[in-house]
């Protein structure tokens, strides 16, 4: 497959941006819709990996009923670390043993500022690259610092995959609540607003440390993927 209230914003902001550098270890759940077809659930995890500020992030799919026999049970993973406030990306990997024809692995090296496919090519990459997992991490800490601005302008990431590099720029376009099945939610809504045909939108939490309790991409005005917070 290819987040009311200003006191309460202000100060989960604080807390949040004093603690940048070791990031909370989540484990949440969505239900995910692919194309109007309920697809199943993914349970995206962040967790230390052992190094001082370095981080695993990782999606793990599982569909339901016949739309397993099909579509298999991908997992990305993304694993990164936090300087200065900023995501620095080292390694990303997709797998799916249904279309193992879909897997790759990239090796990042942002001091030479290159990265290494599996499938063999090495690419020049700019300083704001991130892996396509990854990003959503490289946003979140981008609102967290910017969550109490009136207007913060726009932030622009280079997004890596395994055959392009894509530059996506987003900004933090409403305060809204949004209900889930988990619950109501004051959120910061952010989105990538450099496509007009195709876009995504997080509704970011406060009460999730920022993560998102829903996510919708749309392409030439339709819905394709949505996720909600259980």
């Amino acid at each position: 497959m290819r987040w009311v209230l200003p006191g309460l914003f202000l100060a989960l902001s604080l807390n949040a941006r004093a603690a940048e550098s070791t990031l909370p270890e989540l484990q949440l759940t969505y239900g995910v819709t692919w194309n109007s077809l309920i697809l199943g659930e993914a349970t995206i995890t962040l967790g230390a990996t052992g190094e001082p500020d370095c981080y695993r992030y990782e999606s793990l799919t599982r569909p339901v009923g016949l739309v397993r026999m099909f579509y298999g049970k991908p997992r990305e993973t993304s694993e990164f670390c936090i300087v200065a406030g900023r995501v620095v990306p080292k390694r990303f990997s997709f797998v799916n043993t249904k279309h193992e024809d879909q897997n790759f692995t990239l090796e990042f090296d942002p001091v030479a500022g290159r990265v290494r496919s599996s499938r063999g090519d090495v690419r020049e990459i700019p300083s704001n690259a991130q892996d396509r997992f990854g990003l959503q991490q490289a946003v979140r800490l981008w609102v967290l610092e910017h969550a109490q601005m009136d207007d913060p302008g726009t932030v622009e990431f280079a997004m890596v995959d395994d055959d392009r590099i894509k530059v996506y720029r987003f900004a933090i376009t409403a305060r809204e609540e949004v209900e889930v099945a988990a619950g109501r939610f004051a959120t910061l809504r952010v989105q990538r607003v450099d496509d007009p045909n195709k876009s995504i939108t997080f509704w970011l939490s406060p009460a999730r440390h920022y993560m998102p309790v829903k996510v919708e991409q749309v392409k030439d005005g339709k819905t394709d993927l949505r996720m909600e917070l259980q």
